[in-house]
């Protein structure tokens, strides 16, 4: 009986071990989906802003080349330079946002966690 007691015990010793490993997976998840969800939506709110400064900056750069050069060239002009930017970023999208988005979430989630075990 005293075996049947004790394998019982070690049964619901596993199960319990089992549960906290599977809370502190949640955990480490719920910790590493946060960061990167934050991140994410500050390099959103970023992206918005500089969008509107940089859709600014192209109207008024429109208009006063138009009114030096004449209303279709300036406009042409603008178009141009936007054109070139993208042919630029969709070059070097892989190095850009690919790369950085994979660095972005290995540190969100594994070099956190070994910094975490190191000051334990």
């Amino acid at each position: 009986m005293a075996k049947d007691k004790t394998l019982a015990e070690l049964a619901g010793e596993a199960r319990d071990y089992a549960d906290l490993r599977i809370d502190e997976l949640k955990l480490k998840a719920t910790r590493g989906l946060s960061t990167a969800l934050g991140q994410t939506l500050a390099f959103l709110l970023i992206f918005a802003v500089l969008a509107l400064v940089l859709g600014l900056l192209a109207f008024a750069l429109l208009q006063w080349l138009n009114g030096l050069l004449g209303a279709p060239w300036g406009t042409l002009i603008v178009a141009g330079v936007f054109l070139i930017v993208l042919a630029v970023l969709w070059l070097l999208r892989q190095h850009l946002f690919r790369d950085l988005f994979v660095k972005l979430f290995i540190d969100v989630f594994y070099d956190n966690d070994a910094a975490a075990e190191e000051e334990e």
